[in-house]
């Protein structure tokens, strides 16, 4: 069984935002900078959780996985949140030196 799960993280190094952002990427898709939704089974919500303590620095990062409840199956999950205005994220620009 699928359940809905909300990711977010403030990680406090960039090397480590990197590699976490990374991590989420691969679990789940983004709805903001550093919050995603993710539809897991049980075993891959395990594995998350166990990379993402592997990933961060307990003293100075947090991470939060948000548990929205079951799914039956991914074509048919409405999530229980509405997103108005613009949906992708903007990448941003490193500094530019001319």
């Amino acid at each position: 069984m699928l359940r809905a799960y909300l990711l977010s993280y403030d990680i406090a190094d960039s090397k480590r935002l990197r590699k976490m952002h990374t991590l989420a990427k691969a679990f789940g898709r983004p709805l903001q900078y550093s919050v995603f939704a993710c539809l897991l089974r049980r075993e891959d919500r395990v594995k998350l959780a166990a990379r993402v303590e592997l990933t961060i620095d307990v003293k100075r990062d947090r991470v939060i996985i948000l548990d929205l409840g079951t799914v039956a199956d991914r074509e048919s999950w409405i999530a229980p949140m509405q997103i108005f205005g613009r949906q992708e994220i903007v990448q941003e620009r490193s500094a530019l030196i001319i």
